[in-house]
């Protein structure tokens, strides 16, 4: 008997246990998938897109609803967006956070982002970017063709960008945060900006055009310097940071094949950057041993490559100029001129050469002032697709 009345009171836990007590339809919150962050005088200005789940994608009302409001902190800013919304605020499928230029020029993010890493509803993989030359919850209105909801458009762009182009990287605001925190190291930041008419590109009709007439575009990587944004680097610059960074994935790299401006594209299949570190005459150098593995994909010039290998030895020493002149570019860029410690070269020395460095009076900042360096770059160019001759012939 005893046994009994144990199993039916076993059973009884467990149905009242396996239940979701603090459950909720998905329904009955607004679930936010991008937060922007701009300055409003002496307070943060708090805007977030939230997904319309009433909306479908062939309706032309908009797939987005924005709500904004200012606050000394983004958690004060956010409960006075809950005050206005008619539902509860999810945080946890959020995707992009966008934050105004002149804001991280002005104000260190350590002083405002503590919210995004205390509060356990927010995805800690939510990506970041700069706003460039425009308002950050601009950037969250703009409407385009192939992805109507604009924080997934950000999301998917900067992804496709990251991977093809060479010269953005994907950042998210674990990665950002940690780079802040970080004693000795500076952080890197891709940046956005609307390219036309603002107010057009908010109304569903800039996604009825082929040629739409606002849209989102990517455009370089800003740094920072003591966790303030210092400037942007220049197309070719982030290139080299990318690939000291060992970030470029499927980039691209064009270089002229002969004296009448006729180009090759090679793209970059695997990338590997080495870094050795030492002291010389009492001073610091970086050794970078860079090997870049391509295919050919485009040859304007007249080459039959199964004759003669001079063609593709030819282009790889070309290409690898190409690459040490982009590593060499930017790490003057950063280093010579801005200071900035994106690359964690400070760290780096502080890790391996610590006597030195303490011997020498060098610290994780000053070190970088002194900094020398010096590249090799090995190409190999291991697949020419699908012709082994110039359409141009020998």
């Amino acid at each position: 008997m005893n046994k009994i009345i144990k199993l039916i009171t076993f059973l009884i836990i467990i149905l009242l246990s396996s239940g979701c007590y603090n459950y909720k339809e998905i329904n009955e919150y607004a679930i936010v998938s991008g937060i922007s962050i701009d300055k409003d005088d002496d307070k943060y200005k708090v805007g977030i897109q939230i997904m319309n789940a009433k909306k479908d994608e062939e309706s032309q009302n908009s797939l987005i609803t924005f709500y904004g409001a200012n606050g000394n902190t983004i958690y004060e800013a956010l409960e006075k967006i809950m005050m206005d919304s008619p539902k509860e605020l999810y945080l946890g499928h959020n995707e992009v956070i966008v934050i105004n230029e002149e804001l991280l020029k002005e104000k260190d993010p350590l002083n405002y982002l503590d919210f995004f890493m205390r509060d356990a509803r927010i995805e800690k993989d939510s990506l970041v970017m700069i706003a460039k030359d425009e308002k950050a919850y601009n950037v969250l209105k703009i409407i385009t063709p192939l992805e109507t909801i604009p924080s997934r458009n950000l999301k998917a762009t900067l992804g496709v960008a990251d991977n093809y182009s060479g010269a953005l990287t994907v950042v998210t605001i674990d990665e950002f945060i940690s780079a802040l925190r970080n004693d000795g190291v500076d952080a890197i930041l891709p940046a956005v900006t609307i390219t036309g008419k603002t107010q057009e590109g908010k109304k569903m009709e800039n996604i009825e055009e082929s040629d739409p007439e606002t849209k989102l575009e990517f455009v370089t990587l800003g740094y920072f310097v003591n966790n303030k944004l210092k400037g942007y680097l220049s197309t070719d610059d982030a290139a080299g940071y990318n690939f000291l960074a060992n970030t470029p994935q499927r980039t691209y790299i064009n270089v002229l094949c002969d004296d009448n401006d006729n180009y090759a594209t090679v793209r970059v299949s695997n990338s590997n950057a080495k870094q050795s570190i030492y002291f010389k005459n009492n001073k610091p150098y970086v050794s970078e041993s860079i090997t870049v593995e391509a295919d050919l994909l485009e040859y304007n010039c007249k080459a039959d490559f199964i004759e003669s290998e001079k063609y593709i030895n030819d282009l790889e020493k070309k290409v690898s100029n190409k690459v040490k002149k982009l590593v060499t570019s930017a790490t003057n860029k950063l280093y010579k001129e801005e200071k900035s410690d994106v690359l964690e070269y400070g760290s780096l020395f502080y890790k391996k050469k610590y006597n030195d460095m303490k011997k020498l009076s060098y610290t994780k900042k000053n070190i970088i002032n002194d900094l020398s360096f010096k590249f090799n770059v090995d190409v190999s160019i291991s697949s020419t697709e699908l012709s082994i001759k110039s359409v141009k012939g020998e």
